[in-house]
């Protein structure tokens, strides 16, 4: 009986000395031990309540979710904090504590805190005493939902214009002279070569967006109105610089503030077809399945031009295909055009690619010739 208890001891103490995986890219979920999927814990006015809700997941579940790598808050530059006090657990952002919660055992030290690519979720480990020995545990938190996966996402109080990205107001000479200066220029200079894109043009979306970025990197307090004027904009390519905001580093300071999020859009439902595509950062997958559906790597950029990798595996063998070429948004989907070589291009060379709802995901479905199409998900950057 008494080596009974000591191998229920033993075991109880390994199967909880957990690490923390990273954050699926496509949905809430995380990861523990590279082996077990949990669900992290709602936050309602601050406080969360109850144990995440782990089970073991098979490998072509895990790699269906997509694991983005962990990356530790540290440093001055931590978005996150989390502190303890006996139970009880406190995560605190620049604005203060965001969410509590009270641990099962005593607290004994954080660990670490993990911050999803987006803010949305937190993640912390910590240690607790189980039979006697000190374990290690890990909890997480969806503190906004986002992305307009889910329909009772936040919505901002005014939503942005609808428009189609990619048609701005025509420039005249002058001022597309003084934009291709200040693209060559930085710091202090660009700065200044972007003020005077506005002087020519008040409502200029890039010159906009980038002394917004300027000032956040400043920390200067204005860089957020600067931001909240972008969303005004009646321009059709503000949308563009908005979600280009979404992932600068220059505005990580803010990234948990949700006056930044309304103004960017992180928190809301895209609100046209340039926000499907380029939301969450313009890079979208498909998993493959060993010798059945091959792997899709699809990687669309603000400047218009695209990247396809296939990859795909059988019987220890690995073949890869790649293609590059410009998009184009049309209706409520884009074209592709493969290079060309200076020929008209002709309908072997487009190929079309329309949004459809995979549950609450926009899912992008191409058709690159008649047996090479793919349907592909999002992947937050």
């Amino acid at each position: 009986m008494r080596g009974a208890v000591l191998a229920l001891i033993l075991l109880s103490s390994s199967a909880f000395a957990d690490t923390f995986g990273g954050f699926s890219g496509f949905s809430t979920p995380y990861l523990v031990n590279q082996d077990r999927v949990c669900t992290p814990l709602d936050v309602n006015a601050g406080t969360a309540t109850g144990a995440p809700q782990c089970q073991a997941g098979k490998p072509d579940e895990i790699a269906q979710l997509s694991i983005k790598p962990p990356a530790a808050q540290h440093g001055a530059n931590a978005d996150f904090t989390a502190t303890a006090s006996g139970r009880t657990l406190a995560v605190a952002n620049s604005t203060g504590t965001i969410v509590t919660w009270t641990a099962a055992d005593p607290i004994g030290k954080v660990i670490d805190v993990f911050a999803s690519p987006t803010g949305d979720r937190v993640a912390v480990s910590y240690t607790t005493r189980a039979f006697g020995h000190e374990t290690t545990q890990v909890v997480a938190f969806v503190l906004i939902k986002t992305s307009g996966r889910d329909p009772n996402a936040i919505k901002p109080t005014t939503p942005p214009p609808v428009a189609t990205a990619g048609q701005p107001t025509p420039d005249d000479p002058k001022l597309t002279k003084a934009v291709a200066d200040a693209r060559k220029l930085s710091g202090a200079k660009g700065l200044a070569a972007w003020q005077r894109v506005l002087a020519l043009d008040a409502d200029h979306s890039e010159a906009r967006y980038r002394v917004a970025a300027a000032h956040a990197a400043a920390k200067q307090a204005d860089a957020l109105a600067l931001l909240q004027s972008l969303a005004k904009s009646p321009r059709a390519d503000a949308i563009e610089w908005l979600v280009e905001a979404r992932f600068d580093p220059a505005f990580a300071s803010l990234r948990a503030d949700a006056s930044y999020r309304t103004a960017v859009g992180l928190d809301r439902p895209a609100a046209g077809a340039y926000e499907k595509l380029m939301g969450l950062g313009g890079q979208w997958l498909q998993n493959g399945t060993q010798c059945d559906a091959g792997e899709v790597h699809f990687t669309v950029k603000q400047n218009r031009t695209f990247s396809i990798v296939f990859r795909s595996a059988c019987g220890g063998g690995v073949t890869e295909q790649a293609f590059k070429g410009t998009w184009e948004l049309s209706g409520d989907g884009l074209r592709l055009t493969l290079p060309t070589k200076g020929k008209a291009a002709a309908a072997d060379d487009v190929a079309v690619c329309t949004f459809e709802k995979a549950g609450q995901e926009d899912a992008l479905r191409c058709a690159l010739a008649k047996d090479l199409d793919f349907v592909v998900l999002p992947v937050r950057r």
